[in-house]
């Protein structure tokens, strides 16, 4: 599942640039908290580029996501696409507090285009 390929990705201690395309699947979120706890072990991680658009992910465990993302001390590019999920914003908070403490980011970019976010949360 989605949060051993994390734990797979975080081993690899070296990797200075991570691309991944999972848009168009199924993927729900279940294990996205682990995916992004395993992608935080990639200390020297500088370039980060996920796209998750056209699933089914509801962002239940997107604050858990952004918490792990947001130990990669080094991350200086960050390209994140949730468009056209079922995200509610309920979690969006927790995720930009984690995304936050990656203070060496100068370059951003977050697509929660089509999703269900109220702004309740934000």
């Amino acid at each position: 599942h989605l949060g051993q390929f994390g734990d797979g990705i975080g081993r690899c201690s070296k990797l200075t640039s991570v691309t991944l395309d999972f848009r168009r699947n199924q993927i729900t979120g279940e294990h996205l908290g682990q995916f992004g706890d395993g992608i935080g072990q990639c200390a020297e991680l500088t370039s980060l580029d996920l796209a998750f658009s056209d699933n089914q992910i509801t962002g239940e465990h997107l604050g858990h996501f952004g918490d792990g993302i947001g130990r990669c001390s080094k991350l200086t590019s960050l390209h994140l696409d949730f468009s056209r999920n079922q995200i509610t914003g309920e979690h969006l908070g927790q995720f930009g507090d984690g995304i936050g403490r990656c203070s060496k980011l100068t370059s951003v970019t977050l697509d929660f285009r089509r999703n269900q976010i109220t702004g309740e949360h934000l």
